[in-house]
């Protein structure tokens, strides 16, 4: 009696042993399943979103447009780049350049016309320009605009200055501005135009905060 007693534990136990294993052994195969899943789905989902989001534009693109356009001799910069795209080799772009205030519509419409088109045939992007006027024949402009320089480059936050132009009819100032991603922009900007004004008080500023879309 005792002896089958024992052998019958014996098996009982055997069998929860073998059970639990197989129990374990599946949780761990189920376990692991979902981590894969998991896995897929996130990448899916972070790709997703770069689609949706968009991501930041390549810099080896950007530079290349950019250095198309200032081999244009009238342009002085090009500035606001924003490139976004649409599947493989397809790319809407947009960019701000800077010409003399002293073009034609004639002479502007052919320049943004040849920038549009040269260049970029073949690479599936579709440029769209806009324009900053630059001042050509001020003196008081040109100080100004040095002055100003002087005054964001105490800032180490600000990267860069462009779009500027003084209305000298009207004393009416207009410039762009980027600054670093994060940094109280508002503050800054309230700082930099505070200065402005106690220079010069007959004159209106305005300061545009520019959002740095590319490289």
């Amino acid at each position: 009696m005792a002896a089958n007693q024992t052998i019958r534990t014996a098996e009982t136990r055997d069998r929860i042993i073998i059970k639990t294993s197989v129990i374990g052994i599946v949780t761990n195969v189920l376990l692991a399943a979902f981590k894969a899943v998991v896995g897929i789905v996130s990448n899916s989902i972070a790709v997703t979103l770069d689609e949706i989001l968009g991501v930041r534009a390549d810099k080896e693109t950007t530079d290349r447009i950019r250095e198309t356009l200032v081999r244009e001799p009238e342009v002085r910069g090009a500035y606001d780049l924003v490139l976004h795209n649409y599947g493989p080799d397809k790319n809407l772009a947009s960019v701000h350049v800077e010409l003399p205030d002293d073009m034609t519509a004639r002479q502007i419409h052919h320049l943004t016309r040849r920038i549009s088109t040269g260049g970029y045939q073949g690479s599936g992007i579709i440029l769209t320009v806009g324009i900053y006027a630059a001042n050509t024949a001020s003196d008081e402009a040109t100080a100004m605009r040095e002055k100003l320089a002087a005054i964001t480059g105490e800032y180490p936050e600000f990267r860069q200055l462009h779009g500027f132009y003084l209305e000298p009819e009207t004393k009416y100032v207009s410039f762009d501005a980027v600054l670093d991603f994060g940094c109280d922009a508002a503050h800054i900007r309230e700082e930099i135009l505070t200065k402005l004004r106690e220079l010069y008080p007959d004159y209106t500023f305005d300061m545009v905060l520019d959002s740095d879309f590319s490289d």
